[in-house]
């Protein structure tokens, strides 16, 4: 049976719901119109429910400290969303119209700075300065994953190694950092933070290769576009093994046809055929059961890392286990 996000957590989501509000609160009538078209579809909110899970490893009464920790990783991962939709020239964002298909490219990259600037300032007296620099530092991984999945778009060069740079800068660092100010906040030991740190790392870096392999299942992808990431030229896992296991030529053919798929993808054109046909490669080399593994080693090592803590908690080990098996 799937992991229930928030059950166990109803009385602090509802709490974090109203905190968060406070938060994000601008200024002015239009960014707070903006700010309500980013929230308006809430997801799960996995990153609030990884800080208080990880809170509670430690201590049981949830502080107004791990509130505010959580409300800055969630106003963190909104403008990240906010900013990639603008890099990825993506109209649609969780089944609605994304911010700059809404607004404009322009409108969208400030009202990302805009809700970041805000909130960090806002949390600025409330908070003591070594939270806000774990959050600080965690923005300036995501940065420098975003810059080098632009670096390796369509790059020759790319490889696993690479790969797990890009992932371990943007999603992973994002989990990580949700457990870690979890644990920080609970009074945890910095030995304790860290290794807390790492379980969020794991599940992150689990939790990607997952939503990889969602983006080359058609009938899976429900409000986001089949083949996106091939489209904008990413070479995520299930790929770069077609193309460690490919020889010479068929390498040098998957990559004129990516070459070939990005130009349409700029130009809003499609060729179903063509995204098909390069799927269709990946799957018979081995490449989905290949990344399908390496998720699966990350969330056995998150388990790992977390049963060694010696702080059992069912509710934590529950969550860790359906980031593992699924998407969210």
């Amino acid at each position: 049976m799937a992991y229930d996000f928030h059950t166990s957590l109803a009385r602090e989501m509802a709490l974090f719901d109203e905190k968060f509000k406070d938060l994000i609160a601008g200024d002015f009538e239009f960014i707070n119109h903006i700010s309500g078209q980013i929230f308006q579809s809430k997801g799960k909110q996995l990153r609030p429910v990884l800080v208080f899970q990880a809170y509670k490893l430690y201590k049981e009464e949830v502080s107004e400290q791990a509130y505010l920790a959580a409300s800055l990783v969630e106003v963190v991962h909104a403008a990240s969303l906010v900013h990639d939709d603008v890099v990825d020239m993506a109209d649609m964002r969780r089944g609605n119209a994304s911010i700059r298909a809404m607004f404009g490219n322009k409108v969208a990259v400030l009202a990302g700075d805009y809700l970041l600037t805000n909130a960090f300032l806002r949390a600025y007296g409330e908070s003591d300065i070594q939270l806000l620099i774990m959050l600080v530092e965690v923005i300036r991984q995501m940065s420098g994953g975003e810059l080098l999945q632009l670096q390796y778009a369509n790059n020759r060069q790319a490889n696993e190694d690479a790969y797990f740079r890009i992932v371990g800068g943007k999603t992973a660092a994002l989990f990580g950092c949700c457990c870690q100010c979890g644990a920080y906040a609970a009074g945890a030991s910095s030995e304790e933070v860290e290794k807390t740190k790492e379980i969020g790392r794991q599940i992150g870096l689990a939790f990607q290769i997952k939503d990889d392999l969602l983006d080359l299942d058609k009938e899976a992808r429900s409000g986001k576009g089949y083949g996106n990431d091939l489209k904008e030229g990413k070479l995520t896992l299930p790929a770069l093994y077609y193309l460690y296991k490919a020889g010479a030529e068929a390498k040098s053919t998957f990559f004129e046809d990516l070459d070939r798929l990005s130009a349409l993808h700029a130009e809003q054109k499609e060729d179903a055929g063509l995204l098909d046909s390069m799927i269709g490669r990946i799957k018979e080399a081995g490449g989905l059961e290949y990344a399908r593994e390496k998720a699966r080693q990350c969330t056995r090592e998150a388990l790992a890392l977390y049963r060694a803590l010696q702080r059992p908690r069912a509710d934590f080990e529950g969550l860790l286990l359906e980031i593992g098996e699924s998407s969210c």
